[in-house]
């Protein structure tokens, strides 16, 4: 599938084809047929509230596990770190304690996974044109802005956020707004529905993350912090130096790691003259 072919949220998903990724896809089942199709080898979870039976055959048909539950309340998995891709769309628009089940999706995340939703702007500019005749369109739904995403996301500990529109009227006027001074970053006021991808880790990180196990990277880190903060640090230099060498860690992945765990400018530059 071509990448301008991809459609919704799947923009954000390349296709992967020889990956063996694990993916949640909580109440559009919309999006199950294309994300099998971009994720052939993936394994793919589908959460819903409904017991519909076309939906449990659609799901048999695509080799996709069928969890019924609701995941605002108690539907999600508890185990951490299971998921590399959680699609859901609705949490920021319908969830009624969305902030709690932002941090929830965030736990099952593993530490190269992302989380896909969207949310409907406030600035659009036809929401603007109805808050400015008195009308109020969100009560049944939520408006946000980008900055309010932002901050949310922020706060339930999603490291990198990225934003595509999936809704944009070009052709709709907005100088009236620009002149009282609404900023059109982005085509922000001509953008109905911006689509969100929220990572666990920032990029670099993640891959980071991915050469070496969960328990070489807190060893390397414990070595580092001791010769950061000066404790017993030839013995802690040698020491670094031997597991490096047991564990191939190679000399750019370290200098990489350094500048992720260690705080202090000048112990960074002590540990690679030193090593």
């Amino acid at each position: 599938m071509q990448t301008d072919e991809r459609r919704g949220l799947l923009k954000f998903v390349p296709p992967i084809f020889s990956a063996d990724l694990t993916v949640l896809v909580i109440e559009s089942e919309n999006y199950l047929q294309e994300i099998r199709n971009l994720l052939p080898k993936a394994r793919i979870a589908f959460l819903t509230t409904e017991r519909d039976a076309k939906i449990a055959e659609l799901c048999k048909n695509l080799s996709i596990d069928l969890l019924i539950g609701d995941y605002t309340k108690t539907g999600l998995p508890t185990e951490p770190k299971i998921f590399d891709i959680i699609l859901a769309e609705d949490v920021l628009t319908y969830a009624p304690n969305y902030y709690v089940t932002l941090l929830e999706l965030n736990h099952l995340l593993t530490d190269r996974g992302f989380l896909l939703t969207q949310f409907l702007n406030v600035r659009f500019v036809e929401i603007l044109e109805c808050l400015k005749r008195g009308e109020f369109p969100m009560r049944e739904r939520r408006f946000w802005a980008k900055w309010n995403v932002v901050k949310i996301l922020d706060d339930a500990i999603y490291k990198q956020i990225d934003f595509l529109p999936e809704v944009q009227f070009e052709n709709i006027s907005v100088e009236g707004w620009e002149k009282i001074g609404f900023d059109n970053f982005s085509n922000d006021l001509q953008t109905k529905i911006w689509l969100v991808k929220a990572s666990k880790c920032e990029a670099e990180v993640s891959a980071l993350k991915e050469i070496y196990t969960e328990e070489v990277r807190a060893k390397l880190a414990r070595l580092l912090h001791r010769i950061e903060y000066k404790i017993d640090v030839e013995e802690n230099i040698s020491a670094l130096k031997d597991f490096c060498k047991a564990e191939q860690i190679f000399a750019d992945y370290l200098f990489d790691f350094v500048e992720q765990v260690v705080v202090h400018d000048d112990a960074k530059i002590f540990i690679k003259k030193n090593i």
